[in-house]
């Protein structure tokens, strides 16, 4: 992914704080899917991410986005 695509050049900010804080969110979802997206080493057992807590995140994650759904007056 370029740098610009992570910057959130797909939104045009400008003086908008809506437009500036979804250009932020666009780019940290960049950031995750390029992170998932990473080869991982083979796991030592014992090691990693357990299942609850990638849930854990997944569902903050969920929570995150309804919240912003709510406050640009979506629905679900």
């Amino acid at each position: 992914m370029s740098g610009a695509r992570a910057a959130g050049a797909g939104i045009d900010a400008g003086g908008d704080p809506t437009g500036r804080a979804l250009a932020r969110l666009e780019a940290a979802v960049e950031r995750l899917a390029d992170a998932a997206a990473r080869p991982r080493p083979e796991a030592v057992a014992g090691e990693g991410v357990s299942r609850a807590a990638v849930a854990a995140i997944a569902d903050r994650l969920d929570e995150t986005i309804a919240r912003l759904r709510a406050a640009l007056g979506e629905d679900q």
